[in-house]
């Protein structure tokens, strides 16, 4: 800023005042934009690339499955849309086979997708891929793989039934569940 000169009017120093806190303010709100804001944009350009992030922001949320968001919302209004993103789970884990059913349990979500696999005392391998829709456990699709299937999912776990009493299962069985 240009130094006053020993004649100016208390207009000017009020005006030089303002003109140099609108300066300090810009710079702030660049700070705080981030980048690619600068401190030496003028405000309509700090504006525009506010404008322009707050757009970003609101499609990366809506590519997570929200669809709900939009670029002239506040920003409160999109960080709280971020915070319902929903996460998915997953859990593994291994177990011997119990009788004709065997119950994972303990795992804090209802799963969509539970994949075991083991081997048998005859060296087979037996697989299962379950996959499910939706909450009401309409099987989307759940491939059978010799004596294994995908029963009872609840919001903790599922049922791996091996009615198999044939075959020798003396090989843990290994399973992968995906909320």
């Amino acid at each position: 800023m240009a130094q006053l000169p020993s004649t100016a009017t208390i207009k000017d120093i009020i005006a030089a005042l303002q003109t140099m806190e609108a300066v300090n303010q810009k710079a702030d709100l660049a700070a705080v934009v981030g980048s690619p804001a600068v401190s030496t944009d003028d405000v309509a350009t700090i504006i525009t690339k506010l404008q322009n992030a707050k757009n970003t922001l609101a499609t990366n949320i809506n590519t997570q499955g929200l669809n709900t968001a939009n670029g002239s919302e506040s920003l409160s209004s999109l960080a709280g849309k971020v915070a319902a993103i929903p996460v998915k789970r997953s859990a593994n884990g291994n177990l011997m086979r119990q009788a004709n059913s065997t119950v994972v349990t303990g795992l804090g979500f209802k799963p969509r997708v539970v994949i075991a696999s083991t081997v048998s005392s005859n060296g087979n391998r037996y697989s299962v891929r379950a996959l499910f829709q939706d909450a009401t456990e309409s099987t989307f699709a759940n491939a059978i793989g010799g004596p294994f299937e995908v029963t009872l999912l609840d919001t903790n776990g599922f049922t791996l039934k091996t009615d198999a009493s044939s075959i020798s299962f003396p090989n843990p069985i290994y399973w992968f569940a995906y909320e």
